[in-house]
């Protein structure tokens, strides 16, 4: 009875996850995003015009050019919380953001309205503004209290106000004091922020940050002085190296005492807010079915971009076989077993498929990560085949050309020249993905540290910056961090 009950939940498992892809799943296209759905229809396009909004609300706000990106942001918006959940683990929260080689990713579940209103998502999506319409580094204060300024943006029907508060940080002052000015401008060493408290100080160093930028940006609006041009002098300054706290009277004209205690009478006033005629966004939305195999690819390549192999590996088993994109869906299977050390299905997909006929850059950084883990596993035993660094170059190249906006490809083939021990190949092709995606999180991460691997600790400074200045993860950042200070 055992048994039976155990293959009837399998099937439930398998059938589930087959209905995920049955015909329901579509992208649609706006001017500057990209969304893959499941839910109805009307209810996406809700949803992609309030992030057109949105956005245009930003570029009005920092007055930028109305320009279309060069890369659109990809969202992927789920019917069912259930499967929302088995790649959140959370199904409590609305959406999330993602850094990924890929570029940057929207999670979201469907609430029967659209986005608004969601905080994480708008705030780490000025995050994304900034970096692509900026090539100036900001300090965390203002990177921080900005994207928190525009994130509690309120979209109304033909107008959006600015200057809201942030309802996610209502209790950041319940038993704290806000951070003083001095202490956003010289935040104390992340290690030192890695205990009980770590996240009730970021709760209090965002809502902070929020309030001296919000002061700074909106303040005059109630009749305090107009600090947005000495704003923009400031920030340029400190981004060209000097002191934060030794030119801040400079450009201010204040001390950092007497701006503090401006901002604390600021706190008294009423909350300023910012009305900025935006209209509905009108244009179409096209939408497109996708086949039950460029669905599956999808949702299991986002899978492993959190880091669930087990997840990716449910949907690939249920590609259909020689159907369009089976050549991505099994090569992907391949690489998910070639990380568990089983390389059967690997030989299998290069003999099927890499020996004949042009291969999709998807399909040629699939065999080129299939040959790399095969390298790896060597080396575990400090053995080499040359056969398999040659295949990985050469599937490598394959996919940087055919894909030339696409990092994984390049990815893959800087790692074969790493573990052959060309550095300067590798340093190479680095800089040719940097010149495609400049603003790229995890690729300055990557160059930053393999310059310092390589005793380059000078070249490496500016991105690693970048890495502090950008990143959310603790961990990535205080490395960063740490590198920094080493090579002081």
């Amino acid at each position: 009875m055992v048994r039976v009950l155990r293959l009837l939940l399998a099937l439930a498992t398998t059938l589930g996850t087959a209905g995920v892809c049955a015909g329901d799943w579509y992208e649609y296209q706006s001017e500057n995003f990209t969304v893959y759905s499941d839910v109805p229809e009307q209810r996406v396009n809700v949803l992609m015009k309030d992030l057109e909004r949105f956005r245009r609300a930003a570029l009005s706000f920092t007055g930028q050019e109305e320009i279309p990106e060069n890369r659109n942001l990809r969202v992927f918006h789920f019917r069912e919380s259930a499967e929302f959940e088995r790649f959140t683990n959370d199904r409590k929260i609305a959406g999330l953001y993602r850094e990924t080689w890929e570029g940057p990713i929207i999670f979201s579940r469907d609430g029967g309205h659209g986005i608004t209103g969601s905080g994480l998502i708008f705030h780490e999506y000025v995050h994304h503004l900034m970096r692509e319409r900026s090539g100036m580094t900001y300090p965390r204060w203002y990177s921080e209290g900005f994207a928190e300024l525009l994130a509690s943006a309120e979209l109304r029907k033909k107008d959006v106000i600015v200057g809201g508060l942030p309802e996610w940080r209502l209790g950041a002052w319940a038993d704290d004091d806000p951070l003083t000015i001095e202490q956003l401008l010289a935040p104390p060493p992340l290690a030192a922020q890695n205990g009980e408290d770590n996240s009730r100080y970021w709760n209090n160093y965002y809502a902070s940050a929020w309030l001296f930028t919000h002061y700074l940006q909106l303040g005059h609006n109630a009749g305090h002085p107009d600090y947005r041009a000495a704003t923009t002098n400031y920030l340029k300054a400190v981004a060209a190296g000097e002191h934060p706290s030794g030119i801040f009277e400079e450009h201010f004209g204040r001390s950092i005492k007497e701006m503090q205690r401006e901002l604390l009478a600021y706190m008294r006033d009423e909350i300023q807010r910012h009305k900025l005629h935006i209209p509905e966004y009108q244009y179409s939305i096209p939408r497109r079915a996708l086949s039950v195999n460029e669905c599956l690819f999808l949702l299991a390549d986002e899978a492993m971009d959190f880091d669930k192999p087990q997840l990716a590996m449910d949907y690939l088993k249920r590609s259909e076989q020689q159907s369009l994109g089976w050549q991505e869906n099994f090569t992907t299977m391949a690489v998910i077993d070639a990380r568990d050390k089983k390389f059967k299905h690997g030989e299998k997909a290069v003999k099927e498929i890499g020996e004949h006929g042009q291969v999709s850059h998807l399909t040629a950084v699939n065999l080129a990560q299939y040959f790399l883990l095969r390298l790896q596993a060597l080396s575990l035993t400090r053995e080499w085949n040359e056969e398999f660094y040659e295949q990985a170059v050469k599937y490598g190249k394959i996919a940087v050309q055919m894909g030339p906006d696409y990092l994984p490809g390049y990815r893959t083939l800087w790692t074969a020249y790493q573990l052959k021990g060309k550095s300067e190949e590798a340093l190479q092709i680095m800089q040719a993905a940097y010149q495609q995606e400049p603003n790229h999180l995890n690729l300055n991460a990557a160059i930053g540290f393999y310059l310092v691997h390589l005793g380059k600790n000078t070249l490496a400074r500016e991105y690693l910056e970048r890495v502090v200045a950008w990143s959310h993860s603790d961990q990535l950042r205080s490395d960063a961090q740490a590198l920094l200070e080493r090579g002081e």
